[in-house]
């Protein structure tokens, strides 16, 4: 895997190198644009002194065969150096969308704080605006050999006027550049602001119903606009922060040609140059005001580019850290830690799993079985579907598929949705399938069975019944190794046994699988082949379901005053999973 980069100069100076390709000759067309532009008051200057001035018609039909080809190269200069820099910035703003994307999605622990309106907009808007800079670093370096080849003109044409220029226009970009860092400030601030308005609209349309129903609409409203003011006002600061540096721009650049025109004038009274110099001096300064005007607007462009840039190497970096963060966290605090999992030819195996209190517990589910853990402590069974998630991320989706408690759910149609292929309406779903998520049933209540529209988070559909279609996505992808967590809350207990039922017969009927469920619902504890209950003291159990109820009830009908551990977890146990 890549490097994460650290900052965002460096994200960008990583993406220049992987759009070398792009942006080299995309550089050399534009800048060939610049130069002949450039050269087109030079040549005029020249047609004067050789063809108009001598009444030369042979050198008349010379200079204007040249200054077709110098308008031919001009134009195919800028046709090609335009289309392969934009090339380049829209080949990496996809890249940036996918590595964000990614990052996102394989995490096994996105960072609380990062909600998915907000890694929505860092992935479009952001992306777009740290890749806008490839965009506009060819036409900057073109302008500056614009500036340069303007300076030599000037500089052979009359030294003292190329003298000025050289020392003017530099000092006039150092003060255009000066106030960059604030407007890349101002644009971070811009783009963070834009996030949590688009983190709290995400928020409020996946709550719409919850709040629609508890009369919150006023509340909702509020608080968006509030976070909408926000945005809008950092953009006005960053607009603002823009104008004035594109004003001071404007300004530089008319003092600079002010200087140079008083100079020339001075020079021509002087008796100094010939009329084709003046022409070609003039030209050349009403030249520079095209690419001086295009580096002040640069400038502030690769500041917003900059601080976009920024924003995006922070989330990739938060992600990377929160992946690491829960097992250090976890051993600092000795509470829970990610075990080590281990795939072989018969069987997974969880070896070094601390649930607390110098706690470890280890165990093994063989293919063809399936295995439902029950835990006391919330932060273990965290530790340990993130642990499993974490694995699987480094697995094909046939190995390992870990299918977490919240259920996601995208627009399009029911098939969709389970077989994860988008506009494909003949992808088979099969009846053990439908039967063992207990979806079957709830094709039966919509008209178009499994072409049935879902709306965006499933929002016409209930929660038990977004559970069933989540449930028949996970049974359908058929991995090796599949992780369930809680994969039923939501449906009524006659369902749940069916599904249960329905489950481990799928399941059970592929010998070179095995199945771990995280739940305590009594209907998958019953026909699981083994438990593990991990209680919030004493040493973990493994058995089968009944065997452990019958324990417990054996202990409840002891009456000696013997409080054995074993006693003490049997009893837990029985608590646990009675509803």
């Amino acid at each position: 895997m890549p490097q994460t980069p650290s900052s965002g100069s460096i994200l960008l100076r990583r993406a220049a190198r992987r759009r070398l390709g792009l942006l080299l000759p995309g550089v050399i067309t534009m800048s060939l644009w610049q130069v002949c532009e450039a050269l087109v008051p030079v040549a005029i200057g020249i047609v004067v002194d050789v063809a108009i001035i001598p009444l030369s018609l042979p050198m008349l039909i010379v200079s204007i065969i040249g200054i077709g080809l110098l308008f031919t190269v001009l134009s195919l200069g800028y046709r090609f150096g335009a289309r392969l820099c934009n090339s380049a910035r829209e080949h990496e703003a996809h890249a940036l969308r996918v590595e964000i994307t990614h990052a996102a999605l394989t995490s096994a622990n996105l960072p609380p704080d990062r909600a998915s309106g907000e890694v929505l907009s860092i992935a479009s808007a952001d992306a777009d605006t740290a890749a806008q800079s490839f965009a506009q670093l060819g036409r900057g370096i073109a302008s500056v050999l614009g500036m340069i080849t303007a300076a030599v003109f000037l500089l052979i044409a009359d030294p003292v006027t190329g003298l000025v220029v050289l020392i003017a226009v530099p000092i006039g970009l150092v003060i255009v550049a000066l106030p960059g860092r604030s407007v890349s400030t101002k644009a971070s601030a811009q783009l963070e602001a834009v996030a949590r308005a688009g983190r709290s609209a995400s928020d409020l349309m996946h709550g719409l119903r919850v709040i629609k129903a508890m009369g919150g609409e006023s509340w909702a409203v509020s608080r968006y606009r509030h976070t909408s003011d926000e945005a809008a006002t950092a953009g006005i600061a960053t607009g603002e922060r823009t104008g004035r540096l594109a004003g001071l721009g404007a300004l530089v650049m008319s003092v600079v040609l002010a200087i140079v025109l008083i100079v020339a004038g001075l020079r021509l009274i002087e008796g100094q140059m010939s009329v084709g110099a003046l022409i070609g001096i003039l030209g050349m300064t009403a030249f520079l005001t095209e690419p001086m005007r295009a580096l002040a607007e640069i400038v502030g462009l690769f500041a917003q580019s900059h601080g976009a840039a920024q924003r995006i190497s922070q989330l990739l970096t938060d992600i990377d850290g929160e992946d690491a963060a829960p097992t250090a966290a976890a051993t600092a605090d000795s509470q829970a830690t990610a075990p080590t999992v281990a795939i072989t030819e018969e069987a997974i195996s969880i070896r070094d799993w601390s649930v607390g209190e110098d706690r470890t517990v280890d165990f093994t589910t063989t293919f063809g079985s399936l295995t439902c853990i029950v835990t006391e402590q919330p932060e273990a069974e965290t530790a340990l579907i993130a642990a499993l998630a974490g694995h699987a991320r480094g697995t094909g989706v046939g190995q390992m598929i870990v299918s977490p408690h919240t259920v996601d759910l995208f627009e399009g149609t029911i098939r969709s949705n389970i077989t994860m292929i988008l506009g494909a309406d003949d992808v088979p779903v099969t009846a053990e399938v439908l039967a063992a998520s207990g979806a079957d049933e709830l094709l039966g209540l919509v008209d178009a069975g499994l072409d049935h529209r879902i709306q965006e988070l499933g929002g016409n559909l209930s929660g038990g019944q977004r559970q069933r279609v989540a449930l028949a996505r996970a049974l359908h992808a058929d991995p090796q190794f599949l992780v369930l967590h809680e994969p039923t809350t939501a449906v009524d207990a006659v369902t749940e046994a069916r599904i249960a039922a329905g489950l481990q017969d799928l399941r059970s009927s592929r010998e070179d699988a095995a199945t771990l469920i995280a739940t305590s619902s009594p209907a998958f504890l019953a026909v699981a082949d083994s438990v593990v209950f991990v209680p919030a003291t004493g040493p973990a159990l493994i058995g089968k379901h009944a065997d452990l109820l019958a324990a417990a009830d054996e202990s409840a009908s002891n009456t000696s005053t013997d409080e054995s551990v074993d006693r003490i977890s049997a009893t837990a146990y029985r608590n646990a999973v009675t509803r």
